[in-house]
Formats: C-alpha cells, structure tokens, sequence
C-alpha cells in the first residue's frame, strides 16, 4: 500500500510543480520587476513613510497615490 501512495503523490506533485510555470508563462517577461520591491522608488518611499510617520496616513493619500504609482511604473502589481 506504501508504493501505491507514493505513486499516487508523484503525479499530484508534478502537476503543481507545472501548474506554477503555466501561470508565470502568461505573464509577459517585459512586465516584470526589474529590482526587488525595497529598492524600488526610494525617494516616494522615503517622502511617502516620513509623511506617514509623521502625520498620519489620511494626510499624506497624495504621497502614498504617488508611491504606487511608481511602484507599478517599475512592474509591480499593487
């Protein structure tokens, strides 16, 4: 009974293993984050956490809008 588990668990696992690179397949390549998300926009980073820090997140919607927008422009899906 030990075998015929184990053969039944192989194909479940390969089949997730292709079901991950079929959905990164759809994805276009030119989309995709050219850095990692902490290096990305420092500056709306910077301006937009010293707002917040500072003011409270309702006051500082225009620097946040800002961040995003960034982030996005650079491919990521915020």
């Amino acid at each position: 009974m030990g075998a015929g588990q184990s053969t039944q668990t192989s194909p479940a696992a390969g089949a997730s293993s292709q079901a991950v690179p079929a959905a990164l397949a759809g994805t276009p390549a030119a989309e995709a984050p050219k850095c990692k998300p902490c290096c990305a926009c420092p500056d709306t980073r910077k301006a937009r956490d010293e707002c917040v820090f500072n003011l409270g997140e309702d006051k500082c919607k225009d620097l946040i809008k800002a961040h995003q927008d960034c982030m996005r422009s650079m491919g990521f899906n915020i």
